[in-house]
């Protein structure tokens, strides 16, 4: 009679672990299986926290003309790492907070085949800043091999607007999706909580998140983990803040926010109905970049129909 009970207590624990992956030490990462998300898109609200834009500027930097992704120093809170897309060689370029050009540098080891993303925060090497730079666009859908780019961040105190600098040690982090699909992505976060790189796909019916969890092996081709579906799509910029505490998915007009609670894993905050956050609606967005104070946020476009772009910051009020 006893195993009678024995069974059914083996079973009941079973369940308890079935729906969620868990790491060595206990800590939930990913859910069992992908998340169907759903919110009520046509009621959200926004959040009354952030002031609306305040146009800092006219790039200075007249070679910007596809920003895709941006980036606020770690080292120097007034400058921001900024990229171009598909069609600019590997540089990183730096703008000021008021939009002024600081120079750019060259990342030896990098090719920018289409750059769609950026992000900063920890990696490897405790108490060091990171930039990952997304190589994880595909229009056509015609590569299986996706790449992130993770540099340590240089120094930039002393730059000016002739500064031409090369970055060497850079390490290139390969990946496929599950289903060894070709995708194309523009969203690119670091859970500084986790040193887990999110990637987010734009072209799909519904934005699907994935996950490379850390440690991401630099030595062979990873496979990443399905976190689920998003119901919307166009995912075109994210970012997730320096203490991890709120999460931001950009697409071409609005931009969703989740607030984390309790350092509870990603998949839980995207589970909740998310609020909008102010925008200034751009001719072609694709940049969002959260200030590692947490004093607000800035958005950046591409050059579109011959309009200049225009660097937006978001005051927290």
């Amino acid at each position: 009679m006893r195993y009678f009970f024995v069974i059914p207590a083996a079973l009941i624990i079973i369940a308890l672990f079935h729906g969620c992956s868990k790491s060595t030490n206990g800590e939930v990462l990913v859910p069992g299986k992908p998340v169907m998300y759903e919110y009520d898109m046509d009621n959200l609200e926004f959040h009354n926290g952030f002031h609306q834009s305040e146009a800092r500027g006219v790039l200075e930097n007249r070679q910007i003309v596809e920003a895709s992704g941006i980036a606020v120093s770690r080292s120097n809170t007034s400058r921001l790492w900024v990229h171009n897309d598909s069609g600019d060689y590997n540089r990183l370029l730096v703008v000021g907070e008021n939009a002024e050009d600081f120079g750019q540098f060259i990342i030896e080891g990098a090719f920018n085949r289409d750059w769609e993303d950026m992000a900063i925060g920890p990696g490897p090497v405790y108490g060091k800043d990171y930039l990952y730079i997304g190589e994880i666009g595909d229009n056509r859908a015609q590569y299986e091999i996706m790449s992130v780019y993770r540099v340590a961040e240089p120094d930039i105190s002393s730059l000016d607007s002739v500064t031409y600098a090369t970055v060497e040690g850079v390490e290139r982090i390969d990946y496929v999706y599950p289903d060894r699909r070709s995708r194309d992505a523009e969203t690119l976060m670091i859970d500084p909580l986790t040193r887990d790189l999110y990637i987010v796909t734009k072209r799909d019916e519904r934005s699907i998140i994935y996950v490379a969890r850390y440690p991401q092996d630099t030595k062979k081709v990873i496979i990443l983990d399905k976190i689920g579906y998003f119901p919307f799509n166009r995912a075109l910029a994210g970012d997730i803040s320096a203490d991890g505490t709120e999460i931001a998915v950009k697409t071409d007009d609005r931009i969703y926010y989740w607030q984390r609670k309790n350092s509870e894993p990603v998949f839980e905050a995207l589970k909740r109905q998310p609020l909008l956050l102010p925008y200034t609606l751009e001719p072609q967005g694709e940049a969002f970049g959260w200030m590692p104070d947490g004093s607000g946020y800035y958005t950046l476009s591409e050059k579109a129909d011959d309009i200049e772009p225009v660097l937006y910051f978001y005051r927290r009020r």
